[in-house]
């Protein structure tokens, strides 16, 4: 019987008499399956309710030939597949599908034509999650996969029929190779590695069920003492199910031919000329050995060029077996050649180039063989130390990329016709400041294979952004590689942030944009800097309208002992200091540090998170978004934890009262996962808030003996450290009411519903005022529409119960005289331009 589609509740108010009550009533609320123990689910006011509004821009491909761009809708948490994932060699990805979990997904796609403006959505296409759009060398095809929960299949869209279709009936596999497919360079096909083991079949556990029968599990110890890291016999096993596939050549037309044997494919590559292919197959009979770096660098790998049927024309590289025990003195020394770097030619039909060194040489050769491979392979150029690959762009210019032992990668400009000519070390990269970039711009050839856009024999193109004051800005540059000499083409201006997606014209005075401001969400935009013309290609909305008006501002708290606090700090339009402080929702937001390459711009859309407390400044309240609050970490915890909170509540607070913004009996606080482990702590710490909304915490680490790590870190190891960190031994000195919020499905490490469920329980004993809401169909993150909302609205009541009344305004149609006085004139402020006509 599945969990019923109401949320549930539970308030105590009244102390713990009615504990057993309570508890009674609230499992019945969770597995009761009839209507009438539902709870209805609500929505907030329509203000709030915007929120759930995702601001997701879509992603734009635009096609080889600049006519047609696609657009892809980034797919829903919710719309993600909903299975465990597995992690096998340093690989974590879909057991069902096979797809890596990293992989970009989208939930939809539409065509825009750049010159006219033309859109076309495709339709026939069923549900599922869009996984590596890739565009044919001729612009009319794109191919994409379909991810559904069991499988993902192969899919083409035609521009000029307008029409979709499924390539083949065969499962994709991805494991081993993450993007299991790839265009012939004429766009006649495409070349896919097919699944052949099914591999795990269960369903994904969607609502917990009620067994109808004894429930009976079993735990398999292993007494083996089996080193964690080493891949053994049962990974082994795991690996040989999911690697092995078969390669088929799908035509457009919709044949499907086998190419060769199945094998454990690693890697495999087209010809230029659509004649040939380079495959990689592991050799399992070293799979004991195998570790991550192994796979990760194809150590293990046969390298062998295939004609289109399969049939093995020549072996590029067999990695030599080392000697081992006494082998090595029985047997004659024999210096081991290793090749590596293996790629085709982009100028010629079909010629493939590698690296060629022996194992106690620091340099490498680059050799070459050409069809149809019966000849010995000749030398192709010296190079002085280890290359990296090398950067196709035309006949007269290329680049041969290198590394350092430092890590650090060395470009040359070099002739493909005479690579040991004339070799020039490029400063593409050398003047780079710290946190601006740049990245080179490619295209496609008159083969139909990716290369980099040159213009007149030396000029290379750059877009990316440089870094000034601490703030981005977006430019498009010709790199001279004779010269090395950069020369801006264009560079966006305030008050927007415009950055370039991809060169359409040969000499690069015509490109595609994305450009947003503070108050307009990102849009995509054509310019033609020839002609001077920009043509908008896309109208997305305003995603919270109620928004554009709000004041935002961030706001810094020195803390002490040089740590500065940050926070997003918003006031509601009805804010007037003459007419009093006003309620505070402070809320602690625990995601991952900010990556510190991130875009930093004043002008970047301001993006809304319904998991956030700033929905409530549509209350009337003002809100503190806090960046980096301290929380709970390998680094920080037990007293030094709740000391350093301490200290940043009482200053942040102080700080709010002492600019006559925050009404000090009217401060609540909030947070979300190690936001809310924070919130329960400094409710038994403090008594500067009137409430606290805390949801899907952490509260008693008992709970999850291995939080912090396995063997001397685990519970039965270090008991006082999953004590001291534990909030629920501190639920006696809470002295305010707490909202418990948690999703029941929730499967992150040491965030169950029962976490929730036990402190309720806990200050339920106590006598305290608490409230429990869970949500059945949500996990960690809520990410079900009606949930969400409903969410909203309970945080909404329950800070209307703690905040209001608000501060009244007096309203006259009269002015004493002794009020009357004359305003000055006001500045005319200068208005830019918008392009959103708004």
């Amino acid at each position: 019987m599945g969990i019923r589609k109401g949320f549930s509740e539970v308030i105590n108010t009244t102390g713990s008499l009615l504990f057993t009550a309570t508890l009674f009533m609230f499992a019945l609320s969770l597995f009761h399956s009839s209507a009438t123990n539902a709870t209805e689910y609500k929505k907030p006011s329509s203000e709030i309710a915007e929120f759930v509004n995702k601001y997701s821009v879509p992603e734009a491909l635009v096609g080889p030939k600049g006519r047609w761009m696609a657009l892809l809708d980034e797919a829903p948490l919710n719309q993600l597949p909903n299975t465990t994932t597995k992690h096998l060699l340093g690989v974590d990805f879909n057991p069902l599908s096979t797809m890596h979990a990293d992989i970009p997904r989208y939930s939809r796609i539409s065509f825009k034509h750049i010159d006219t403006g033309a859109v076309i959505s495709p339709t026939g296409i069923p549900d599922g999650r869009i996984l590596h759009p890739s565009w044919s060398a001729s612009g009319r095809h794109l191919a994409f996969i379909l991810e559904t929960e069991q499988a993902a299949h192969l899919w083409v869209f035609d521009i000029k029929q307008k029409k979709s279709r499924i390539l083949s009936q065969f499962a994709l596999n991805g494991f081993t190779i993450s993007k299991p497919f790839e265009w012939l360079a004429d766009g006649s096909g495409l070349i896919a590695n097919i699944k052949l083991n099914r591999g795990v079949t269960e369903p994904a556990p969607n609502a917990v069920r009620i067994s109808q029968s004894p429930l009976v599990v079993n735990s398999t110890a292993s007494f083996n003492n089996i080193d964690k890291a080493q891949f053994g016999p049962v990974q082994q096993d795991e690996f040989k199910t999911y690697a092995f596939t078969q390669l088929y050549k799908l035509s457009l037309q919709g044949g499907a031919v086998a190419i060769g044997q199945p094998a454990y494919f690693s890697d495999f590559s087209a010809s230029p000329d659509a004649t040939n292919l380079l495959v990689a197959m592991m050799d399992i009979s070293r799979l004991s050995q195998m570790q991550v770096v192994d796979f990760k660098e194809q150590n293990n790998s046969v390298w062998q060029i295939w004609g289109m049927r399969g049939v093995p024309l020549y072996e590029v590289y067999r990695p030599q077996k080392s000697l081992q025990g006494t082998d090595r003195l029985s047997q004659p020394f024999v210096e081991t050649t290793v090749r590596r770097a293996f790629k085709w030619r982009a100028d010629k039909g079909a010629t493939l180039i590698w690296a060629q060194s022996s194992d106690n040489d620091d340099n490498e050769s680059l050799y070459s063989i050409s069809a149809p491979f019966k000849r010995t392979p000749r030398h192709y150029a010296d190079t002085d130390g280890r290359v990296s690959h090398i950067l196709w762009g035309d006949n007269q210019l290329g680049v041969l990329v290198m590394n350092e032992a430092n890590g650090k990668k060395v470009y040359y400009a070099f002739s493909p016709l005479t690579p040991n000519r004339s070799r020039v070390e490029l400063q593409l990269f050398d003047d780079l400041k710290r946190g601006a970039k740049r990245e080179l711009i490619f295209t496609k050839n008159d083969l139909g294979v990716d290369v980099l856009r040159v213009a007149g024999g030396r000029y290379l193109f750059v877009k990316g952004t440089n870094r000034n004051n601490g703030q981005d800005e977006p430019f498009l540059s010709r790199f001279d590689a004779k010269g090395n000499l950069f020369t801006p083409i264009w560079q966006a201006n305030a008050p927007y942030f415009e950055q370039v997606i991809d060169v359409i014209s040969d000499d690069g005075m015509r490109f595609v944009t994305r450009k947003e401001s503070k108050s307009n969400p990102a849009n995509y935009f054509s310019r033609n800097l020839t002609f001077d013309t920009v043509e908008q290609l896309t109208r997305s909305a305003h995603p919270y309208p109620s928004m554009q008006n709000i004041s935002k501002e961030l706001m810094s708290f020195n803390v002490g002992s040089g740590r500065i606090v940050e926070g997003d700090f918003y006031l509601p339009n009805s804010f007037d200091p003459s007419n009093g402080r006003i309620p505070v929702l402070i809320w602690i937001n625990a995601q991952a540090p900010i990556d510190k390459t991130e875009i930093k711009s004043p002008y970047l859309f301001a993006q809304q998170d319904a998991l956030s407390g700033v929905p409530f400044v549509h209350e009337g309240y003002a809100v503190l978004n806090v960046h980096n609050l301290p929380l709970l970490s390998a680094q920080l915890q037990g007293e030094e934890l709740a000391k350093q909170l301490r200290d940043s509540a009482d200053v942040i607070v102080s700080t709010l009262i002492a600019q006559g913004i925050a009404d000090k009996d009217k401060i609540a606080i909030g947070g979300h996962g190690l936001g809310a482990t924070a919130v329960v702590n400094l409710l038994a710490q403090t008594n500067l808030f009137v409430t606290g909304i805390a949801r899907s915490g952490t509260y008693n680490f008992t709970l999850t003996p291995f939080a912090f790590g396995q063997d001397e870190h685990s519970l039965w190891q270090n008991q006082s450290r999953y004590i001291n960190n534990s909030v629920i031994f501190k639920a006696d000195k809470i002295n305010t009411s707490l909202m418990l919020v948690h999703g029941y499905q929730d499967k992150s490490k040491g965030s169950f519903a029962v976490q929730s469920e036990r402190l309720f329980s806990a200050m339920n004993d106590l006598g305290k005022s608490v409230k429990l809401v869970m949500l059945p169909q949500s996990g960690h993150i809520y990410t079900e529409q009606a949930e969400v909302l409903h969410m909203l609205y309970e945080q909404s009541k329950w800070l209307q119960l703690h905040f209001e009344p608000l501060p009244t305004i007096e309203e006259t149609d009269t002015i004493p005289d002794v009020l009357r006085f004359e305003l000055p004139e006001p500045q005319q402020e200068f208005q830019y331009p918008s392009p959103w006509n708004q």
